[in-house]
């Protein structure tokens, strides 16, 4: 809130401008607003948990393979030119 809108507002109250029917419908007005943007965030996250609930989960080891928790799964197999000779 600017300064400028405070002392607009403390002059018309001086005035005698404003009374609680105006302050009322600017509290409504705000209260408006508030509950809009916050259906707009419900809706966001309510599309966001739909998408989440559609995406199939993702697999990390295939049902024929054989892991551990602590090695995870097997390596894939070599080509058959690499081969397994002592190091010189």
């Amino acid at each position: 809130m600017s300064a400028n809108l405070m002392q607009m507002w403390l002059g018309q109250f001086d005035r005698g401008e404003l009374d609680a029917e105006d302050a009322a419908a600017s509290t409504v007005a705000e209260y408006e607003a508030h509950i809009a943007a916050l259906e707009r965030k419900v809706g966001q996250l309510t599309m966001e948990l739909d998408l989440l609930k559609k995406t199939p989960r993702l697999r990390l080891v295939n049902n024929n393979d054989s892991s551990s928790i602590i090695s995870g799964p097997k390596p894939a197999p070599s080509d058959e030119d690499a081969t397994d000779r002592p190091a010189a």
